[in-house]
């Protein structure tokens, strides 16, 4: 993946697609955070192909905000790709993405941003371990355990929490590790832990505080999303071997 000069200290990417009733606050809330611990930082918003305005109200505050940066897609492209978009335009040393509804309390930032410099790999929000503290529906509870059972019991990586979208990692093991992955849809995060296990990465997982937002609006849908994750979970196990990861 392509590099840029790395004149921050850390890139936070948030992913967004139709989120402009809390793009907005969730900037601002992401700022407040970050100046209780990072002097050096940028804000990337990698926007994918909204239709509610999201890109322009971005936009609108990236004028008078210089470590604000909008990267704009006219068409949808999928969580994953909007990630590894904005893994390539960022220019910190670390990077750290997360979901807009900030459903993980930004005081966990902190804790990961300092595991990763002191042991490297990746590290990442788990609502699965000791010292958790999730508020979440019980079927979404219960869809969430059972896709981690599932992901541990094919792959072997001991991971507890695939899909928290809460990870920090360096800029050089970002591109490293997405630098083969395929998926672009909601298996983009089990994909790159694993990936990131399978090259000799650390992936140490931390307890977060999380408390589910935006209920009945997921943008995931167990009933309609779980056949796709599990087709390209099987794709990714049955194939990986012909990729460029080995």
């Amino acid at each position: 993946m392509k590099n840029q000069p790395l004149e921050k200290e850390l890139s936070i990417l948030l992913p967004a697609y139709n989120e402009a009733a809390q793009i907005k606050p969730c900037i601002h809330a992401v700022e407040v955070a970050l100046q209780t611990f990072c002097k050096s930082y940028e804000i990337i918003v990698s926007e994918d192909g909204s239709t509610d305005g999201t890109d322009k109200i971005v936009a609108a505050l990236a004028k008078s905000n210089p470590n604000l940066v909008l990267l704009h897609s006219p068409l949808r492209l999928g969580k994953g790709r909007a990630i590894k978009n904005a893994v390539n335009a960022a220019r910190g040393r670390y990077i750290a993405f997360m979901d807009v509804d900030l459903a993980t309390d930004l005081v966990c930032l902190p804790k990961l941003y300092e595991v990763v410099k002191s042991q490297g790999g990746m590290a990442i929000g788990s609502r699965h371990i000791k010292g958790s503290k999730v508020q979440r529906q019980p079927m979404r509870t219960l869809f969430s355990l059972s896709y981690n059972i599932f992901v541990r019991v094919l792959f072997f990586d001991g991971v507890r929490d695939h899909q928290c979208g809460f990870k920090v990692m360096s800029q050089s093991t970002a591109n490293v590790v997405l630098g083969g992955s395929f998926s672009d849809g909601y298996f983009f995060d089990t994909e790159m832990i694993i990936w990131c296990k399978r090259l000799g990465y650390p992936v140490t997982e931390v307890a977060v505080t999380w408390r589910e937002k935006n209920k009945g609006g997921s943008k995931v849908n167990p009933a309609r999303d779980s056949r796709k994750i599990a087709w390209d979970m099987l794709m990714f196990r049955f194939n990986r071997q012909k990729t460029s990861l080995k």
